[in-house]
């Protein structure tokens, strides 16, 4: 971007990170002058010891708390609209959300309807509010979505299988607290998704047409600390620093992500959710290899400065060689952290593929975002390769 180019760039959610910081939740509370919270906590995590010390903290700190436990991994418009009775007419002023980037979207989407008539399919897309949602205090127990820092809230439209959401500037978390103790117990198979979750955000917001100098610096520096990062979470999973170098990846990566866009990536992990229920990071993760070759086939070398940022990369090679070895990476990466490598681990067959293939006209707003052109044909190829 020229230098004398103007844009934009948005972050509207107060943050605490650090080790411990989740036990500061009562007294988080008190600062930002919120008196009747209630919190919407992930049945996976709600034993956790640092889980419960968070929540205590609340009661130490003289307010009075309900807790309301969530079960949907990626919920619905339908369970957002059921989950809501169980807070109407409570009076809160505020809403903890304690989990991965399906509670923080379920808090959110409950924020808007708590404070706004009408059902919950009514807010798709980017509504416009007539009130202010309730302030979300977001506690992510999982390093990669970012949705503890955006203000995009992500929902299945169940009957029309698409995945949608409720998008609002008014509906940025008031607070996110950071604190990678709670994702050291994270299993496996979450950190996997979740970390190339946060990959994908990463590459994407790089190579973004819309980038800007800042969303850039940040998506490189996302990159460098979920990527190396990742190689050594599997084998090392209760090292502290990992996963805050996971988390501090993931912030970074969803605040860069959210001020300049999406790609082909994204863009085909939501039917691949909605359609086939793979989980969104896997999802993405499944054609970042594909896309980041096909970028490099056709001449893409911005990766060479990503290359550069990866432990043990040889900084003497040139930029084109640093290129084709990047993509040799991502793919390495994808299978050390055993990334299902096609389509057919989730069972799709021919016919899915073709379904596949026919979504492009549909999210082509997204792919047309990655710096080098994508076809139909290109992504014929691509899912033929995946299948």
């Amino acid at each position: 971007m020229p230098a004398q180019e103007s844009f934009r760039y948005r972050v509207s959610t107060n943050l605490r990170f650090g080790p411990g910081e989740a036990a500061k939740l009562g007294e988080e509370l008190k600062e930002l002058g919120f008196f009747k919270p209630a919190a919407v906590v992930d049945s996976g995590v709600s034993r956790h010891p640092k889980v419960l010390e968070a929540l205590a903290s609340v009661a130490a700190a003289g307010l009075p708390l309900q807790t309301h436990e969530s079960t949907e991994a990626e919920p619905s418009y339908d369970y957002l609209e059921a989950f809501k009775t169980r807070l109407a007419a409570r009076g809160h002023d505020c809403l903890i959300a304690v989990g991965g980037g399906s509670v923080m979207d379920l808090t959110k989407g409950l924020a808007v309807l708590l404070t706004n008539e009408g059902p919950a399919l009514s807010f798709r897309g980017f509504p416009k509010l007539k009130n202010r949602p309730l302030p979300v205090i977001a506690i992510p127990t999982t390093a990669g979505t970012g949705s503890e820092v955006t203000y995009n809230a992500v929902f299945t439209d169940a009957a029309a299988k698409k995945k949608l959401g409720i998008n609002s500037i008014l509906n940025f978390p008031a607070c996110a607290i950071i604190d990678p103790l709670l994702t050291v117990d994270c299993p496996r198979p979450v950190t996997v998704s979740s970390g190339v979750d946060a990959l994908v955000h990463a590459l994407e917001s790089y190579v973004h047409k819309k980038h800007t100098p800042i969303s850039r610096t940040l998506s490189m520096e996302a990159f460098r600390l979920i990527f190396n990062a990742l190689g050594k979470v599997l084998g090392d999973p209760k090292n502290v620093q990992v996963r805050a170098d996971l988390a501090l990846g993931a912030y970074q990566a969803g605040t860069a992500l959210m001020n300049s866009g999406s790609g082909p990536s994204g863009a085909f992990s939501y039917p691949l959710g909605a359609v086939y229920h793979v989980p969104h990071g896997y999802a993405g993760a499944a054609f970042l290899p594909s896309i980041t070759r096909h970028n490099v086939e056709k001449g893409y070398v911005d990766y060479a400065a990503l290359y550069d940022l990866i432990e043990g990369a040889d900084p003497s090679l040139p930029a084109r060689e640093k290129n084709r070895r990047f993509a040799e990476e991502i793919q390495g990466l994808m299978d050390k952290l055993g990334v299902p490598k096609n389509l057919s681990h989730y069972k799709l067959g021919p016919q899915d593929i073709r379904f596949m293939i026919e979504q492009y006209d549909v999210l082509k707003a997204g792919i047309d975002q990655n710096p080098i052109g994508i076809t139909k044909d290109d992504v014929r190829r691509m899912m033929e390769t995946l299948a």
